[in-house]
């Protein structure tokens, strides 16, 4: 049974919706992975196309930067667009993130990537992303890391090696193994600048809804999970208040 999510004249009060048997119930109990209507229906039409709470399309007049970019296709860089850069001279930008547990075994070979004499083209070091899993952390070694300049970001106390784990974890599930992993780090690496602001899913397994309203509730900024699919266009990267 579907919900009558679309009806010629409003057939229940504002910010309600209606079910297959014609009862109202409020719009956020849609797709929430619990049933609310008697009959079931606000499960049955959960869709990225169906879903009503989800996310709206690219509105690029609202979304404006430094704070929200987005483009229709996920193609267009910033500037562009409007004719104020030339896509030839944007410069390539290469990120690099490790994940897992800092220790022993890797520390050495992270030295090694980031000697001083290893610059970016406008003279300053190059750094990385650090997303820690708790398990097998050498703390001491994440204190320095991020004493010289990389970034510390979180990956999990757990690492659970159950993808469904994370793809179908409610929000405690997120909230217990991100947020607390940062609370560790902060702890045991001694951070206490606010930095620890990024989380990045294992197996890159995205926990949707669950996951980002997690995120949002404890000021994490972003997520490192979300892969684009290899084409001859690259995606640009973007904000995540509009839909991908």
């Amino acid at each position: 049974v579907k919900p009558n999510l679309y009806t010629a004249e409003p057939v229940c009060p504002d910010g309600q919706l209606q079910c297959g048997n014609g009862e109202c119930i409020s719009k956020s109990f849609f797709c929430d992975k619990k049933p609310d209507c008697s009959d079931g229906s606000d499960e049955n039409a959960c869709t990225v196309d169906e879903d009503p709470n989800r996310a709206e399309i690219c509105d690029k007049s609202v979304c404006v930067l430094p704070n929200c970019f987005c483009s229709p296709d996920g193609t267009v860089a910033p500037g562009v667009d409007g004719g104020k850069l030339e896509i030839n001279n944007i410069p390539q930008m290469i990120t690099l993130t490790f994940a897992g547990a800092v220790n022993g075994d890797n520390i050495n070979v992270y030295n090694k990537l980031f000697h001083p004499e290893r610059v970016n083209p406008n003279g300053c070091t190059a750094r990385a992303t650090f997303f820690v899993s708790h398990k097998y952390t050498n703390y001491s070694a994440v204190q320095e890391l991020h004493r010289v300049g990389h970034e510390i970001g979180v990956f999990s106390i757990t690492n659970n090696e159950d993808p469904k784990y994370w793809t179908e974890g409610n929000y405690d599930t997120w909230l217990g193994e991100m947020a607390g992993a940062r609370l560790i780090v902060e702890r045991f690496a001694n951070i206490t600048d606010g930095t620890v602001v990024g989380v990045r899913a294992p197996y890159l397994r995205v926990g949707g809804n669950e996951q980002f309203n997690m995120m949002t509730d404890q000021f994490f900024l972003y997520d490192s999970s979300i892969t684009a699919p290899l084409g001859r266009v690259p995606i640009w990267p973007y904000t995540l208040q509009f839909r991908m």
